[in-house]
This record gives C-alpha cells, structure tokens and sequence, in this order.
C-alpha cells in the first residue's frame, strides 16, 4: 500500500494531531508499506524540503501562513507533483482548524476522484483560541466545514465527543466514522511510584499555553493548597510553551506560587513520559478538548490525572486512576482532590481500549486503509 498522510502542522513537533501522523507512518513504513507525509515548512524556509524519518519520507512544503489560514497556492503545487510522483493508494488529511484542509481535500478531487480520502477532524467547536474563530467558528462549521466533510470517503475520529459533534454539526452519519482513540508509547503502570515517605507532592501539567487549556486553573488550585490548606512541599511542574506563558508566570507572581511552580519548556517524548512516571498527579483542566493525548499518556505510566468533564475529557473518568471535576473547576476542590489521591492507594488502571499501544491502534488504521483501496 501507498500511503500520503497530509498534515497542517509540523509532523516532528509536540501534540496529539503530530503524534498520530507520525505513529502511522513509523508503523506502516516498518510494516513495509509506503507512507509519505506532508506538511507545510513552520520556519523560514522558502523551498521544498524531503527528508527520511523512520522508515518515512517526510516532505515540506512552503511556509504556512497563518494570516491566510493555511490557504496557499504554492502549496497546492506542492501536493499536486506530490500525487503524481508517488500516485498514492490512499490519502488521509488531519487537521479541521484551517483553511489548509479543505483547500488540500478540493485539490485531491481534482486531481483523482477515484483516490480515497480520509479525514480526521481532530475537531472540538468549543476550543476556538483566536477571536475570528470565536466569532466566525459557527458559522464556518455549518457552511464550508459542512461541504467539504461530505467529499470525503471516510471520517476517523478520536474519541465518542468529537465523532457526535460531527455527526450533529456537520450532519454525518455515524456509519461513515470510526472511532480510534489515539495510543500510548507503552502501558506499564506496575512502576508507578507510592507516596510513602516522599517528601513533597509533584504535580505535573504537559501542553501548550493556551487560554482554553485551563492552566490558569491548575494555578488557582497550587494557591489552594499552599495558601488555604497549608500545604508547602509541593512543587508543580508546567512543561511547554505558548502565547500565554508571561501572562502565567504573571498570574502566579499575583496569587503568590511562583516560586512553587516549574516553568520548563517542551522536553524530548522520552523525557516527558520520564516527569509522568515521576508526577504524583496529573492535570489537565481544558475549557474542552477533542482527545487529550497526554492524559492517556500518564495513566499509562501509572499516574493519576484529574481532568475537567463535559467533553472528550470525560471520556478518561471511566478509566481507573483518573478523576473528572465540573468545569470551570472550583480550586479548593480540585486542591482537596489532589491531597485524597496522594494521601490514599490510587489504583491506576487496567484500561479499556481507550488507552493502548500504538502499534495495535495503528492496526485499525491501516485494516481501514485496505479495505478503501479499489
């Protein structure tokens, strides 16, 4: 099989729509297919660029413009000579977000209508993070995302939240999407640690500063702990980066826990499952998110996490070992969770399939991808 995975984003970097991409194509190249990836150049880069990755060709195109949404002409060259190099078996688009997809989706119909073409959304309508997709995300999700959904072969979504969010926005039905929630490195929550004689509590906090990541929460919660429930020996780790990082370390200067807080920019895969073994919690407090990769991530390292409920988040509450709280989360109860889950035997797991190995989460990719093949 000849596989053209398309992504909007920079496939090397860290996040859950990457992670994905990569995954696949690091599977099914070792299992002797042949995958190319492309993305747009996110540098200052002015010419194509090809390189080999893991068994992967992975292949940049211009600069992606974020002014225009994605839309840019030279990079639907690109794809074209793309296609009728490597004449692909199957294509799977990845990114709702921005004008790139559907731009990329028309091209394809052009080129080859005969040519299957996937598309996972990784599509949430509540986390719109600039003000035109606050004020325009409705009325682009009913008009053009609605068109361009239906050009599509099949839908692979990731969890239950964004599969009826399609289903209910964009009017698909669901015997046109499947479900597969994204996969973990490895599950192995036998070494998680005990709290015993520990001498302070570590939380942990992995992503992009974002505003509607919540993590102005997670700093509410720490001023909690330290403030109203006296608790001094903690330290809270906050790995990544993003537009709202100054207007954090602000937030947490104000409310008197900066000096209580990690600030540590993305780390290496490896070194960040490393901090999730060694993390006593977990916590993502999103507004909403479409998955939330990182969760499933630190259950499998046998980490307790607490999340906010209402969206795809939820769905990890039926999992042992993670907790859900309303959302917007009230700090003192978020606190006071965090002193139950560190002061009493959590049992992290065993985990439906939800959370599993990459390599068996690429086998439904690629059993979809056969069975699309003319």
């Amino acid at each position: 099989m000849k596989l053209l995975l398309i992504n909007y984003m920079e496939t090397i970097a860290p996040g859950g729509i990457n992670k994905v991409v990569f995954e696949i194509a690091r599977w099914l190249s070792k299992w002797g297919h042949e995958v190319v990836v492309f993305n747009p150049a996110w540098d200052d880069s002015l010419q194509m660029s090809e390189e080999r990755i893991e068994g992967f060709t992975l292949i940049r195109g211009y600069r992606y413009r974020e002014p225009l949404y994605g839309l840019s002409i030279k990079n639907v060259g690109v794809i074209k000579e793309v296609i009728e190099k490597f004449n692909p078996d199957v294509i799977h688009v990845h990114g709702y977000h921005t004008l790139f997809s559907p731009e990329i989706i028309l091209i394809i119909k052009r080129i080859n209508k005969e040519i299957p073409v996937l598309f996972t959304p990784h599509y949430d309508p509540l986390n719109h993070s600039t003000l035109a997709g606050k004020l325009l995300g409705g009325m682009y999700d009913k008009t053009i995302g609605r068109w361009y959904l239906k050009k599509v072969s099949h839908i692979i979504s990731v969890s239950k939240f964004e599969a009826n969010n399609v289903k209910q926005i964009h009017k698909v039905p669901l015997n046109n999407i499947t479900i597969i929630p994204h996969g973990v490195d490895f599950i192995d929550t036998k070494l998680a640690k005990k709290k015993g004689g520990k001498p302070h509590i570590t939380l942990l906090y992995v992503g992009y500063l974002l505003e509607y990541k919540g993590v102005h929460h997670i700093i509410k919660s720490l001023h909690e702990l330290v403030h109203s429930l006296n608790v001094k020996d903690v330290r809270l780790k906050i790995i990544g980066d993003g537009p709202e990082k100054q207007s954090l370390v602000n937030f947490s200067r104000k409310l008197n826990v900066y000096r209580f807080i990690d600030w540590i920019p993305f780390l290496p895969h490896e070194e960040v499952l490393k901090e999730m073994r060694q993390a006593d919690v977990f916590l993502l407090l999103s507004k909403s998110e479409g998955y939330g990769i990182v969760v499933a991530e630190a259950l499998a390292m046998g980490t307790p996490a607490i999340v906010t409920s209402g969206t795809a988040l939820e769905e990890f509450t039926k999992e042992p070992g993670c907790f859900g709280v309303e959302y917007p989360p009230h700090p003192k109860e978020v606190a006071e969770l965090i002193l139950k889950i560190v002061n009493s035997d959590v049992r992290v797991g065993p985990f439906s399939r939800k959370i599993r190995p990459w390599n068996e989460v690429i086998k439904d990719y690629e059993k979809i991808y056969l069975d699309l093949i003319p």
